[in-house]
């Protein structure tokens, strides 16, 4: 396998990743918005778009992560749909070791 090959492998992880966590992320802004509706809380109040930003690229890290043991394997439904699930599940993983570790 040629240098390139190896790094469109990363580059697609790392994009579906990032739109893993972006699932993630609308599930969650969309409950904390039923939530503030509750209250007559404005998005401007709860809403971090810097935080939003650093979990998307956390799940490009995740989905780039998945993608190098993947190196090699056929592209197809599973395969993608596997990267997508990386970043999904895989920034709870490295948030969760980001809070652990890193003092705040």
């Amino acid at each position: 396998m040629d240098v390139t090959t190896a790094v469109l492998y990363v580059v697609l992880g790392a994009l579906l990743g990032a739109v893993g966590q972006g699932t993630r992320a609308v599930v969650g802004i969309k409950k904390r918005s039923d939530q503030a509706a509750m209250k007559n809380e404005e998005m401007k109040e709860w809403f971090d778009l810097n935080r939003l930003l650093f979990s998307l690229v956390i799940g490009a890290i995740a989905g780039s992560f998945a993608a190098v043991f993947l190196v090699g394997m056929e592209i197809d439904r599973e395969f993608l749909l596997g990267l997508i699930a990386a970043g999904y599940a895989g920034t709870d993983f490295i948030e969760g070791i980001i809070e652990t570790k890193l003092p705040a």
